[in-house]
């Protein structure tokens, strides 16, 4: 039923856009029933070239044979960041006849004055280029603008390149896609093409995407991404460019009832035959479930009855549930440790910045707290009220196995437009 749900609200939604919109909803829909047996390693942008366990998740999982695919399309210098990728893996061992830059892009890079990159506009429909890439062990989108990955390897009519059927093919038969930033946010059914999240809250959705400069201000804009993950939308940087409302309004919009929040130099690596994921690297990836969820855009209660959880490296989450499996630490909420009571208000005099350690510190692992507020307010006097509160279900975690780091599942969460 939410399968059928998702898809009406992708088509209505597109018979108000440009006629390819829905087109391309349906295609995208109908591409992520054949991913079976394959993985994805989903990077919230900013990986650091030092990071071996996220870079391990992708190597460790490419089968063992088979070229691994760089498609550089979404950046501004695709011949740049595919070479660099390229030496990074080569770097933790990938043998280097194995590394192949698929030569995809739209724009020219700057840094290579004998070649112009922008001539590969079309080669995600050259059956020649395909070819020579049939037998993938892997493929990597790079960072950049996500909207130049979607529209090189779809027409506007909803059909697929072959690049893009063989991207499916090859997932279906267990070879992993990985991607960064950009690379990040095309993975989801739905994608987040812009805005940020206190426009995302307090104005409409923007009626179109015009450019690369709208990915962390205004409207939010949403688009038809390339299903490779079907248990909800995903959104990177997620943390540090403070983009947990945008997530929240992008589910009200589409009817997706999951959401997944990847911070930068972490991944979300995802067994898709088990259905389950784990986090890899120095952040954390939030998860929102919006099942039970009330939204009313437009008025002061934005949205309503969220749960809200975040996962920390080496928690396993179950993906259709959001239950977090294992890599724990101790349980938090039946004998908190901290006995202060938190301010409610925001900024940076504020302290526990970042959402696990707010939930932590203020929330959790806290006895004298079972709700918290953090304030937004931006030069006109609109002020957005995010709530956090304990429910019957919440569950807190705290791991210092490796640094002071907070999970948490069942915490309630509001949006309110004031107080």
């Amino acid at each position: 039923m939410r399968y059928w749900r998702i898809l009406l609200l992708a088509l209505l939604w597109g018979l108000a856009q440009p006629g390819s919109v829905a087109a391309q909803a349906a295609a995208a829909t109908q591409a992520a029933e054949v991913h079976a047996q394959g993985s994805l390693v989903i990077v919230g942008g900013a990986l650091r070239t030092d990071n071996e366990a996220v870079h391990r998740a992708f190597i460790e999982r490419l089968p063992a044979t088979g070229p691994v695919v760089i498609i550089p399309v979404a950046s501004g210098q695709p011949a740049t960041s595919a070479a660099r990728f390229a030496a990074t893996l080569e770097g933790y061992g990938v043998a280097p006849e194995r590394l192949v830059t698929f030569p995809l892009a739209l724009l020219d890079d700057p840094t290579t004055e004998a070649l112009d990159e922008s001539g590969w506009a079309d080669n995600a429909w050259d059956a020649a280029q395909v070819a020579a890439v049939a037998d993938a062990a892997g493929f990597w989108f790079t960072g950049g603008d996500q909207v130049r990955i979607v529209t090189s390897l779809r027409k506007a009519d909803g059909s697929a390149s072959p690049l893009l059927r063989l991207v499916d093919a090859r997932l279906a038969a267990g070879a992993v896609v990985g991607g960064t930033s950009a690379g990040a946010a095309i993975m989801s059914r739905d994608m987040i093409a812009g805005g940020d999240s206190f426009t995302a809250l307090t104005q409409p959705l923007a009626e179109h995407y015009a450019a690369t400069e709208e990915q962390d201000s205004g409207r939010l804009s949403l688009l038809p991404g390339l299903g490779f993950f079907t248990a909800g939308i995903v959104d990177q940087h997620f943390d540090r460019k403070a983009r947990l409302g945008r997530l929240v309004r992008a589910l009200a919009a589409t009817g997706a009832e999951a959401g997944f929040g990847v911070d930068e130099d972490t991944a979300l690596v995802v067994d898709l035959a088990q259905g389950r994921g784990r986090v890899v690297g120095s952040g954390s990836v939030v998860l929102l479930d919006a099942g039970s969820a009330q939204f009313a855009p437009g008025t002061d209660r934005l949205a309503l009855g969220l749960r809200l959880g975040v996962a920390h490296d080496g928690v396993e989450i179950d993906l259709a549930s959001q239950q977090l499996l294992n890599g724990l630490g101790k349980p938090t909420v039946a004998n908190p440790y901290y006995n202060h009571q938190p301010r409610h208000g925001g900024g940076m005099a504020f302290a526990n910045a970042r959402l696990d350690q707010l939930l932590g510190h203020d929330l959790l692992d806290n006895r004298r707290s079972d709700e918290l507020r953090r304030l937004s307010l931006d030069g006109e006097g609109t002020l957005v009220t995010y709530r956090f509160y304990e429910t019957a279900s919440s569950q807190g975690y705290w791991d210092d196995s490796n640094g002071d780091r907070y999970s948490a599942s069942g915490v309630g969460f509001d949006i309110l437009l004031g107080r």
